[in-house]
């Protein structure tokens, strides 16, 4: 499984399977985890981006967060957005 092609997938389709969807958590949580080691982050296609309704130039981290708050939405809308969107701020990942 790769990130890129569950993401194209899902847009696609708007379905995912639950191992699917449980590979896109284990891949956001070592995104989150290991952030500060980050260098660069690889942009998503700006269909991609406009279909997860997301900012323009979105990385493809962020469309992964935007399709498990799609799908396994937690508390608040756009939660996994919102975190990862701080910490690609706080870790000065946007300018890169």
């Amino acid at each position: 499984m790769e990130l890129t092609e569950l993401i194209k997938d899902y847009v696609a389709t708007e379905l995912l399977s639950s191992i699917e969807l449980d590979f896109l958590e284990g891949e956001l949580w070592e995104t989150i985890q290991h952030i500060s080691e980050i260098n660069t982050l690889t942009i998503a296609p700006k269909i991609i981006c406009k279909k997860l309704e997301l900012k323009e130039n979105s990385c493809w981290q962020l469309c992964c967060a935007a399709v498990l708050d799609f799908l396994r939405p937690l508390k608040k809308k756009n939660e996994r957005v919102e975190n990862l969107n701080k910490l690609i701020n706080q870790y000065n990942l946007d300018n890169k």
